[in-house]
């Protein structure tokens, strides 16, 4: 949903606001498929990042951007210095149009895997592509062929015309009248009008049609007039991203945010994530079923091993009856049958004899064979109990990893069994190593109960914080009335909730690091990181908070005795 019209609309708002006025100062890409665009109005720098991977559209204005000195690329040269005059969307269509000083646009065509951002001049030509430039420079670009407009029915032509579309499935009758809506905004209608979306529209009513059309004006009103960016959240993960409230999504949480490019950010953060932790899940599964596999297929061999174990034991038995009873035999021979003398009851055993070989010959025979048949397989044997280990303990880990529904789940998983995963020989990245690797700029603490504590270092590093690393259910603290950083306890980090100690000890964290320090019983607010929002406009740093909680502490880190 983040690149629905829709949400593109508001977009293309709020970045006229941002951006109008505003100098390009360079256009680059650092990663693969995404373009970013640093922008200077007055003092303030900010850039417009841009996504063209297939899976994951995306457009959304972030701070200032550190260009990387390696693996960075120029992109677009001829628009550094010029003026960004507006920022729009074309009408019913997904393309935000930047037109700029000298006569040029930037058209950014987020058509999922045709995406794209184009530098066209006056008459359309195109200037230059980011992507697949020599295929689209010198193009001469038609005016807009979006034909999906945006109608609004009054209920007479809304009954006729769904009449008139035929028998299909009630969604697909939805889009043909209104082409813009996704199929998540089209089951959330379903859901309102208390109509199954497999329904067929010749089995509805005139009833359900009044209902219908009541669920579809007041959802289109929502996204006309009061449109406001959420994220809905399902075991941890953000699932659905919608500018309306989604009555039909299974959720535990829903995020609010007042800033559209800070819910998009939010979003695709936690997008990546889970796509980073599916990677992890495939690469570790194909680790685990090719290792039981090559341990099932050593321990077969090692049963053929057995065998050749217990032949060699029988030949062996075989040679010494024969030593045994060399006066009892005679060369020619084809077979004898002999009384076991090693075993408890004396069973008779026959055994075959080479009619060319003296009963001594006969015997050494039997000792080569039982040689040969030793050889190797004794050594072997040695490692079976230690390759039987390592099977059960991959298949263990197998039907444990396969099960895993979320994830979450996964991560916790693979930090839980990490050792064991690398004992066993993975060299993928998971768990700890994960962690350290994704772990975010801020100072850190260990509290009462094991939970992380973030800690902003300055008004930046602070909306980094409270805006994309914590998560809504996340403890977060200030100190009240007083200029500091943010600090944020991660409440899935330690065992079970956190303590009252562990709540003390976060609010002095937050003391210390705050214009109070050096203070008595400081007062330090503490509210659910849902709670936080910051003001459309607002100042680095500065948020509102609702249903805070007040600590009274002595601004102290974890481990500092209390002597005041």
């Amino acid at each position: 949903m983040i690149n629905n019209y829709y949400t593109l609309r508001l977009l293309a708002a709020s970045l006229d606001a941002s951006l109008s006025g505003s100098r390009i100062e360079e256009a680059f890409c650092q990663s693969k498929n995404e373009l970013l665009i640093s922008c200077r109005r007055e003092d303030e720098q900010r850039t417009l990042a841009v996504s063209c991977v297939p899976s994951m559209n995306y457009a959304f204005l972030r701070g200032q951007t550190n260009r990387a000195k390696k693996n960075s690329v120029d992109i677009f040269k001829t628009l550094s210095g010029r003026i960004i005059r507006t920022v729009s969307i074309q009408p019913s269509d997904r393309e935000l149009v930047l037109s700029c000083s000298g006569d040029v646009r930037l058209l950014v065509r987020l058509y999922g895997s045709k995406a794209n951002v184009l530098l066209v001049d006056e008459r359309n030509l195109v200037l230059d592509a980011f992507l697949n430039p020599k295929d689209e420079r010198g193009a001469t670009l038609s005016e807009s062929s979006a034909d999906r407009p945006q109608r609004r029915w009054i209920m007479g032509e809304f009954h006729a015309q769904l009449r008139a579309i035929g028998t299909i499935l009630l969604s697909a009758a939805i889009k043909k009248l209104f082409p813009l809506l996704n199929n998540t905004l089209v089951r959330e209608i379903c859901h309102r009008s208390r109509l199954n979306e497999r329904q067929l529209t010749a089995e509805l009513s005139d009833q359900d049609i009044i209902s219908l059309f009541a669920a579809c004006e007041e959802l289109l009103k929502e996204l006309q007039d009061t449109p406001r960016p959420r994220i809905y959240y399902h075991n941890d993960s953000s699932t659905t991203f919608s500018l309306v409230s989604l009555n039909h999504v299974p959720h535990s949480e829903v995020e609010e945010f007042d800033s559209i490019h800070d819910a998009i950010k939010v979003f695709v953060g936690g997008a990546r994530k889970k796509k980073t932790l599916l990677q992890e899940k495939e690469a570790l599964l194909h680790f685990l079923r090719q290792s039981a596999e090559r341990s099932e297929r050593t321990l077969q061999k090692m049963e053929q091993e057995t065998e050749a174990l217990q032949r060699a034991m029988q030949y062996e038995l075989y040679g010494k009856l024969l030593m045994s009873n060399l006066a009892r035999l005679q060369k020619g021979m084809s077979e004898v049958e002999l009384e076991n003398i090693f075993s408890n009851d004396r069973s008779s055993v026959l055994i075959r004899l080479d009619q060319k070989l003296r009963p001594a010959q006969n015997a050494e025979h039997y000792f080569d064979k039982s040689k040969k048949a030793r050889a190797g397989a004794e050594e072997k044997l040695g490692y079976q109990e230690e390759v039987q280990e390592r099977w059960e303990l991959l298949r263990e880990l197998l039907d444990r990893t396969t099960g895993l529904q979320t994830h979450e789940q996964f991560a916790e998983f693979t930090a839980t069994n990490q050792e064991q995963i690398k004992r066993l020989g993975y060299k993928g990245v998971i768990g700890e190593e994960r962690k350290q690797k994704e772990e975010a700029p801020f100072r850190t603490f260990i509290v009462t109960g094991g939970f992380q504590v973030w800690v902003g270092k300055n008004s930046e590093n602070n909306d980094l914080l409270t805006l994309k690393y914590a998560r809504p259910g996340d403890l977060w603290f200030h100190a009240r009335g007083s200029s500091g950083s943010h600090v944020v306890l991660r409440t899935g980090t330690g065992k079970g909730e956190p303590s009252r100690r562990a709540l003390e000890e976060t609010a002095g964290i937050a003391a210390f690091y705050s214009k109070m320090k050096t203070a008595k019983h400081v007062p330090v607010a503490m509210t659910e990181k849902k709670y936080v929002r910051k003001p459309r406009g607002a100042p680095a740093g500065t948020v509102v908070i609702e249903r805070e909680k007040l600590f009274f502490v002595n601004p102290l880190l974890p481990g500092e005795a209390d002597e005041r």
